[in-house]
């Protein structure tokens, strides 16, 4: 009987009991913290950790609990395991969801969600084809800076918005992130989906352009490095993005997502992992902060939780992923040829002539 006795998504059955999860690879580095927070949740239960690497398998297993197994497909054979939490390398994003879901068990994946657009789309098609939710990784959309930056969009504070400047830069992770075949690139796909997440979330409009100068500039690396990206949206914002591993090893903090929204009545900004919005207006007082108390992970997973828990919707689903995805790609071809490009006509009319 599983620790969540497992019930078929259709009927809409609340699962009595804690939900099993299983977390197929501790590659990224990432896995950590979701470990921790599965712990804590009062309504899940880790019971399996797959890692083909079995020193750091091993190693998760003792910290967090749980059995481990060297081959993922044994944990998806387990009755016990109700959900997956993947967070292997970038390539094998595919290959494990679509297992997921062949056996059944709902799919939180890491960000990126896959390193092609074809394989994003084979994963939301096997996900939907087995009836199990499919969430992508955003723990940046859960923030109280974020969340408090959309409510004051939505609410006017700052008047119409003109343009964004966002960065997302950090620290070079090292391993499989240098290895342009596991990772599916660098800092870009590394770092652009989750800016490109967040602003798709909070003006509810999608990329239509991509202009991008990518570069290899502070590590002797084969993957970039450097990324400049200058993006319209189909609501006429104009977005400048910095996603780059620009940080020094010795950094206090390993990144800094900030985003400023310009509008025609002053600018509201954020910085992800300082805690607070600072919004300067210019119809009220000036240098105001809200304060932030949402870290992220532990909302991300547990809305995953819940939505399985209770047979939800996921709150970033497949499609949101690819849709970021979609912009780090484009943000590549651009790059390749020196232009901007239609985002993801590009990436369409590329695939159409391979």
């Amino acid at each position: 009987m599983s620790a969540g006795a497992r019930t078929d998504t259709v009927t809409g059955k609340t699962i009595d009991g804690p939900v099993g999860i299983g977390i197929l690879s501790f590659a990224h580095g990432h896995a950590n913290g979701y470990a921790a927070v599965v712990n804590a949740h009062p309504y899940a239960t880790l019971v399996a950790i797959a890692d083909e690497d079995a020193e750091r398998g091993q190693a998760a297993a003792e910290q967090f609990g749980g059995d481990y197994v060297a081959d993922y497909h044994d944990v998806l054979a387990r009755d016990d395991i109700d959900a997956v939490i993947i967070c292997s390398e970038n390539s094998r994003h595919r290959e494990m969801p679509v297992a997921a879901a062949e056996a059944g068990k709902h799919v939180l994946c890491e960000k990126p969600l896959a390193t092609s657009r074809a394989d994003g789309l084979a994963m939301i098609a096997a996900c939907q084809k087995h009836n199990v939710k499919l969430q992508t990784a955003f723990p940046v959309r859960f923030s109280a800076p974020t969340i408090a930056l959309r409510d004051a969009v939505v609410a006017g504070v700052v008047g119409t918005p003109l343009a964004v400047a966002a960065r997302n830069p950090g620290t070079y992770p090292g391993g499989w992130f240098g290895d342009p075949t596991l990772a599916g690139g660098g800092a870009v796909i590394d770092h652009t989906v989750h800016v490109a997440d967040v602003l798709r979330w909070i003006f509810g409009a999608e990329f239509t352009t991509v202009y991008a100068e990518v570069s290899t500039r502070t590590h002797d690396i084969p993957v970039d490095d450097t990324g400049l990206l200058m993006l319209t949206m189909s609501n006429g914002l104009r977005v400048s993005l910095d996603t780059s591993w620009s940080r020094p090893d010795n950094y206090p903090i390993w990144g800094g997502v900030t985003i400023d929204v310009v509008g025609d009545q002053g600018v509201v900004s954020l910085d992800a992992f300082n805690n607070n919005v600072r919004v300067v207006e210019s119809r009220g007082p000036s240098n105001k902060l809200i304060p932030a108390v949402i870290s992220g992970d532990p909302e991300m997973v547990s809305a995953f939780i819940d939505a399985v828990k209770h047979d939800t919707p996921v709150p970033v689903t497949g499609e949101d992923g690819l849709k970021a995805l979609e912009v780090a790609l484009c943000a590549y071809e651009s790059a390749r040829r020196g232009a901007p490009v239609p985002c993801p006509g590009a990436l369409m009319d590329k695939e159409g002539a391979s």
